[in-house]
């Protein structure tokens, strides 16, 4: 949960930086350092921001793993959940989404033109066959599209049929085992959100690696395809806090003891392995019976 936290403020605050702020200024008309500073956004602000976007992509997949773990693989879950097989799965995820994005740093370069003012350009590396349709259309969609939503839609059905089953026997349930179940129905949530907002991305990359030199003015057909996709990711990235604290009773409880100091909270019981939800109910209804 920390993790998502993390990288879905890294994601807003990318945009705020690279979006929010341009598109402030450009419309007060009060920001003319801004045309100084655009170039160097552009050349290595971007590359960062499809770091942490690729980062919270996985991030999302790591923690439907985990709940899906938890749920379904009970037996395993002491094992696979652990606190050191859980931290290897997050900076393993990390180092290779670095790895993975360090080409776009060398997507663009900074120059000075004939009045001594920054412009960016395209390198020459960028604009290889290569470039465009190897790494930016083939690996980048099987890598940050194809994958990852297949696996979190495989994992989230999963889940959604264990809720099915529990939403039977909720009255059978311990305050705990609740708590699971509304988690693992927020976790569903989030991950909806997740797929919907992300659907319209790869369209626009496609049309990018296709139109390298689109224009990006007002009053074109991209131009605004690109804003609502942009909204649209950072939308899901905002969103996430809010699904949990909606959605999850338990969530919302050990959220305000963080905030008012009213007792301590264990990280590991979002993501519990010693004791599984489906564990739990199991259990309550045979004690029950």
């Amino acid at each position: 949960m920390i993790n998502l936290a993390v990288v879905d403020t890294l994601v807003l605050w990318v945009w705020v930086n690279q979006v929010a702020v341009p598109a402030l200024c450009a419309v007060t008309g009060r920001c003319m350092h801004y045309e100084l500073t655009k170039p160097f956004l552009l050349a290595y602000l971007w590359p960062v921001g499809s770091t942490v976007h690729m980062m919270a992509t996985w991030s999302i997949v790591s923690i439907t793993f985990t709940r899906f773990v938890s749920v379904c693989w009970s037996a395993r879950a002491t094992h696979l959940n652990s606190r050191r097989n859980v931290m290897i799965r997050l900076c393993s995820m990390h180092v290779f989404c670095l790895i993975f994005n360090v080409p776009r740093f060398f997507e663009r370069y900074v120059f000075t033109d004939g009045n001594g003012r920054p412009r960016v350009a395209r390198s020459t590396v960028a604009s290889t066959l290569l470039f465009n349709y190897g790494y930016q259309v083939f690996l980048y969609y099987l890598v940050i599209y194809i994958i990852p939503l297949t696996l979190v839609i495989y994992f989230t059905v999963r889940l959604y049929s264990s809720l099915r089953q529990w939403n039977k026997k909720r009255e059978d349930m311990t305050a705990k085992a609740r708590d699971n179940h509304d988690l693992t129905f927020s976790l569903v949530i989030v991950v909806v959100v997740f797929v919907i907002c992300q659907l319209a991305n790869p369209i626009r990359r496609l049309l990018v690696a296709i139109y390298p030199n689109t224009e990006y003015i007002c009053g074109s057909i991209y131009f605004y395809y690109k804003s609502w996709v942009s909204i649209l990711v950072n939308f899901n990235s905002a969103s996430n806090f809010f699904i949990f604290c909606l959605c999850g009773v338990g969530f919302r409880r050990r959220l305000v003891q963080m905030c008012f100091r009213r007792g301590s909270v264990e990280p590991s019981h979002f993501m519990s392995n010693a004791t599984t939800s489906r564990g739990t109910m199991e259990s309550t209804t045979k004690n029950k019976e």
